[in-house]
């Protein structure tokens, strides 16, 4: 399966029944998302965690160890909906083929997204039907712009804020939109928080994580 270049993982020591996606900001890469991974995984029996690299190298960086998922050099919407638009098949066929190799469910796979990576996730919710979750980090949500159906998958929101690079405010603006599409949205608040992840989010997409994994819904 090499739909993405590279792809870090953290497999389980047994069988592989729950899988969580991390999606990486722009001009990160999956092996600094990895550490999510690390830290929820003693917690997390039979999950694998897969942190695949962007699509693309960083526009900051073509020469390093940095990619993105799409070019970033404004947040003019129509730029980051293109930008979405050509990423998005391929977040879905690696899904889709990774559900395939490890013969679950949609149900058994979480995507958790940081900044850009938030962006993408999101917009799993209208390309596959009843994924476990989605757990979105300092990201915001833009609307596609054709949706034919919306899946039933609940979502989390992480923001702090104190964040400069994408303000607090596209928190609140993602819950109302998703919420009126239908979408099962709760948020967590890291107040003073900037453009990152501390341990209450982290504790937050944890706890999110256990309940989807017993089939508990959480509360709009």
């Amino acid at each position: 399966m090499k739909l993405f270049e590279n792809c870090p993982c953290l497999l389980p020591k047994g069988t592989t029944k729950k899988i969580v996606l991390l999606l990486h900001g722009y001009g990160s890469n999956g092996d600094d998302l990895l550490e999510i991974g690390r830290i929820w995984q003693k917690n997390l029996e039979n999950t694998a965690f897969f942190s695949p690299n962007g699509i693309e190298l960083s526009d900051l960086n073509p020469f390093g160890e940095s990619y993105q998922w799409f070019g970033l050099n404004d947040f003019n919407p129509l730029n980051i909906r293109a930008g979405l638009d050509k990423a998005r098949p391929h977040l879905k066929r690696f899904i889709t083929a990774l559900l395939a190799e490890y013969r679950l469910l949609p149900s058994d796979l979480i995507l958790v997204g940081f900044s850009q990576g938030t962006m993408l996730a999101l917009d799993m919710v209208f390309s596959i039907s009843r994924l476990g979750g989605i757990i979105g980090y300092s990201g915001a949500f833009y609307i596609p712009s054709n949706i034919s159906s919306v899946s039933p998958t609940p979502v989390l929101l992480v923001h702090g804020t104190a964040d400069t690079v994408v303000p607090y405010t596209a928190l609140q603006v993602a819950q109302t939109q998703l919420r009126q599409l239908g979408v099962n949205v709760m948020t967590k608040t890291c107040t003073g928080l900037g453009h990152s992840i501390d341990e209450s989010g982290l504790m937050a997409g944890l706890d999110f994580i256990r309940h989807q994994h017993q089939d508990q819904p959480i509360a709009l």
